[in-house]
């Protein structure tokens, strides 16, 4: 019975909108950013487009279409129309316009466009329409947001705003699971000693990826055995976040473990490195939205009240007027939060 109370309570805890309004303005973010280079270097037909009007897929070709062009025309204007559409569905969330909605639209759109080129759906995009699956079913819209400012006058929503916590649980498990299953796929011998932790450097010399000149890595190459290391270690120790997490949200009870993961903040640590790690992937190989879109999940992973302090305490720095009303605010708003475990 014990076990089923908690499990009936993790599922019913209530918490302020503030950490999934940021994963939804910085996930929208980045798939608009996406968006706009596909229609920068004029790959709109090429990915999106029918065969028949230049397109490197054949969706009309199969014995049951996309639904896609079955209600737009199997042309090029349907395919700039279906990108253009998933534009203004992405800048919609961004801004918190009828935001439910739009995840729900956008996440049967980018399904149906991914089904027209198959190869090219990367795994990011998997991980994106996720996480819009998530913010569908969530209130991320309470705060932050256009829909905020027309209900209640605020962007910021009303202060006592209390929302189902379990999408912000789902966002770190999802998290979680991508480092895990990265770390454990790693199985070639150039993330082992025997391939001499070599994988960094063969991906920074891959022509498809690289970023930075092959003499140049030459030059380093025990910094790429260092990061390769680094990497698998971090991956493998991913679990470690939740217990991380776990430990955070209960720091009275006993334990040296415990203790030690709060005391040297183990949590910020994981987070701070999984931050220099996509930021370096990003400054030395060509990997497209994965490391901005893997960030934007990052939010999730600090309880909504961490915000308000963080915000408070920069406001308070900063002097600005106000600041010691805003902060009081803040601690009323946040007053009565549900404790989870994450």
């Amino acid at each position: 019975m014990r076990a089923l109370r908690f499990w009936v309570g993790l599922w019913d805890l209530r918490e302020h909108p503030r950490s999934l309004a940021l994963v939804r303005i910085l996930m929208a973010a980045v798939l608009l950013w996406d968006l706009a280079r596909v229609l920068q270097l004029d790959l709109v037909v090429p990915l999106f487009g029918p065969l028949e009007a230049g397109g490197l897929g054949h969706p009309t070709g199969r014995k049951r279409p996309p639904v896609l062009y079955e209600l737009l025309p199997a042309t090029e204007a349907g395919a700039f129309a279906a990108v253009l559409a998933a534009a203004v569905l992405s800048a919609t969330l961004m801004v918190g316009l009828l935001p439910r909605l739009s995840a729900a639209l956008l996440v049967l759109l980018l399904a149906q466009l991914a089904l027209v080129l198959p190869p090219a759906d990367r795994g990011i995009d998997m991980l994106v329409r996720n996480t819009l699956v998530v913010l569908a079913f969530s209130r991320c819209g309470d705060t932050l947001s256009l829909g905020a400012r027309l209900r209640t006058g605020s962007w910021l929503g009303r202060a006592d705003a209390l929302v189902p916590a379990w999408p912000r649980l789902l966002l770190i498990t999802q998290l979680v699971v991508l480092y895990f299953a990265a770390g454990v796929s790693k199985v070639a011998s150039s993330w082992t000693p025997f391939g001499g932790w070599s994988a960094l450097y063969v991906a920074m010399r891959d022509p498809a990826f690289a970023r930075i000149d092959p003499t140049l890595l030459d030059q380093v190459y025990p910094l790429t055995q260092l990061g390769t290391v680094a990497t698998w270690l971090w991956e493998w120790g991913a679990p470690l976040l939740l217990l991380a997490c776990w430990y955070r949200n209960t720091p009275d009870r006993p334990g040296r473990l415990r203790a030690w993961f709060n005391r040297v903040s183990f949590l910020h640590i994981y987070l701070l490195v999984g931050a220099i790690f996509h930021v370096g992937t990003h400054l030395t190989l060509q990997l497209g939205i994965f490391p901005f879109a893997v960030l934007a999940l990052y939010p999730a992973v600090f309880r909504p009240d961490e915000w308000r302090r963080w915000g408070g305490g920069l406001r308070g720095r900063l002097g600005g007027p106000g600041a010691t009303e805003g902060a009081e605010r803040g601690r009323m708003r946040d007053a009565n939060p549900s404790q989870g475990p994450l």
